[in-house]
């Protein structure tokens, strides 16, 4: 091994071989890294699945559920509700319209 300097060069080739392997040995440190990165990622993901799966996927569906058949009580309860409170408004009845569907109603003006 030849350890004299070259001429404009600072280093010398047991450096430049040094230069090399650090690199090397950097890249391998990367590698690893990323390894154990993904090794953690395996091992934490799968139970999070899981809670998810046994937990949060039952939960979304009763929710669903309860909104379901909320909303089939609670849609027709509130469309009665607004035409009750819109023919005592006007005085006028559901079996008034149906009767004299163009004859203006008591509390009415004509068109």
């Amino acid at each position: 091994m030849n350890t004299t300097m070259h001429e404009g060069s600072r280093t010398t080739p047991a450096g430049e071989a040094g230069a090399e392997l650090f690199e090397a040995f950097g890249g391998a440190v990367r590698i690893a890294e990323i390894a154990v990165v993904a090794l953690l990622g395996l091992l934490v993901c799968p139970p999070l699945l899981i809670l998810a799966v046994v937990v949060a996927v039952p939960l979304i569906a009763t929710a669903a559920l309860v909104a379901a058949v909320v909303g089939a009580i609670a849609v027709p309860l509130i469309l009665v509700r607004g035409v009750r409170a819109h023919h005592r408004r006007h005085g006028s009845t559901l079996f008034l319209h149906r009767v004299w569907p163009g004859r203006p109603v008591s509390g009415q003006a004509t068109r």
